[in-house]
């Protein structure tokens, strides 16, 4: 499998190949020098994901993203530092300042950046897997992937706050698009596309306890290759973790690096 340099940079650097989101949407962000600072209005995280600073700009770094996140009422943060970061031993520069890996949900320490760029296998035939065509599906996928994710019910509620807005931005801005699973007529599981310059990346890839080992993990994979595909973009790119590296491998995904996540507690 060749794997294109543009392609590979996306997958470990995410924010160099996404688009920014548009004025009024829940999720926002800033972009500095080697560094990106994100958050969605109303959850209790921000996130923030490196690329490149100098060695003796570290600590600045950590208090202008720990300023701009404290300016939306946010106290905690995500970080993102892939083992192909500069400096090199970013992660033990960071920990310098009380950070230490991430091991609640729905994070994890460590996952793996994962890229396609050929066709996965479709998933069975009983299940439906494709594009949200209401809010009502919209809607159940959400709830589908706050069980999944084990989000607090503080960062749900603050969710259902701005659900019909989201709803808005998925109808109108090209760039994000949620599918769904259907099997014996119910939303089984849920996952989205976030549409690259070079690449898809997946996320919120999740599915009912109940329902899983059925294969519509695998079909939400296919269906949202399939639409790459549509968009002239076809490479798939994921974060992923333990639970899913496993299903993505069988699938032809190859690991391009490694990505470590650290919480930020700067009350």
């Amino acid at each position: 499998m060749e794997i294109s340099e543009a392609v590979r940079v996306a997958a470990l650097f995410p924010a160099s190949d996404l688009p920014d989101t548009p004025p009024q949407h829940p999720y926002q962000q800033v972009r500095r020098e080697g560094f990106v600072v994100g958050w969605f209005v109303g959850l209790s995280s921000g996130l923030v994901g490196v690329r490149s600073v100098e060695e003796d700009d570290v600590e600045r770094v950590v208090a202008e993203a720990r300023e701009i996140l404290s300016t939306h009422g946010l106290r905690k943060s995500a970080w993102s530092v892939p083992e192909a970061a500069s400096p090199p031993r970013l992660v033990d520069r960071l920990a310098e300042f009380g950070m230490v890996p991430y091991d609640e949900p729905p994070f994890e320490p460590r996952r793996a950046s994962l890229v396609l760029v050929e066709p996965p296998e479709p998933g069975p035939p009983q299940v439906i897997a494709r594009p949200v065509e209401t809010f009502d599906e919209f809607s159940v996928a959400s709830r589908v992937a706050f069980d999944a994710f084990q989000e607090s019910d503080d960062d749900r509620r603050a969710f259902e706050k701005q659900e019909e807005l989201l709803w808005g931005f998925e109808t109108s801005w090209p760039h994000y698009q949620t599918f769904v699973a259907i099997l014996d007529g119910q939303i089984v599981a849920t996952a989205a596309s976030i549409y690259g310059a070079n690449c898809v990346f997946l996320v919120g890839g999740s599915t009912r306890e109940d329902m899983r080992g059925r294969g519509a993990y695998r079909a939400l994979v296919r269906a949202r290759w399939d639409a790459a595909v549509d968009r002239g973009t076809p490479a798939l790119t994921v974060g992923a973790e333990s639970m899913s590296r496993p299903i993505l491998t069988r699938l032809g995904f190859v690991n391009v690096g490694w990505t470590d996540c650290l919480i930020d507690r700067f009350a």
